[in-house]
């Protein structure tokens, strides 16, 4: 069984796939284009970045991000810590 969610991040491809590399840190993971596999002992998780381009705010433009996740293998608590991480590390780092 797996859980999906998603959310949008403020930023561009390349600085998602960095601050979510970084985030995880020491687990397992590759990255092929625009998606993020992290094997983990079992489980899975598999994140899908798709650009939707600038959006405007009074004279910036700001880039957008979708980010999709796919938890395989993992409990709802394992999930929600995980987001909860990636959260916090987001706001200490700038982006979200």
């Amino acid at each position: 069984m797996s859980v999906k969610q998603s959310h949008e991040i403020e930023g561009s491809l390349k600085e998602c796939l960095r601050e979510l590399s970084t985030a995880l840190g020491h687990k397992d993971f590759h990255i092929q284009g625009d998606q993020v596999v992290v094997n983990d002992g079992g489980k899975k998780l598999v994140v899908d970045l798709v650009y939707e381009g600038d959006r405007k705010l009074g004279s910036l433009d700001l880039p957008m991000t979708q980010v999709n996740y796919e938890f395989t293998g993992y409990s709802d608590g394992e999930v929600q810590d995980f987001m909860t991480h990636l959260s916090e590390h987001m706001l200490r780092s700038g982006g979200g």
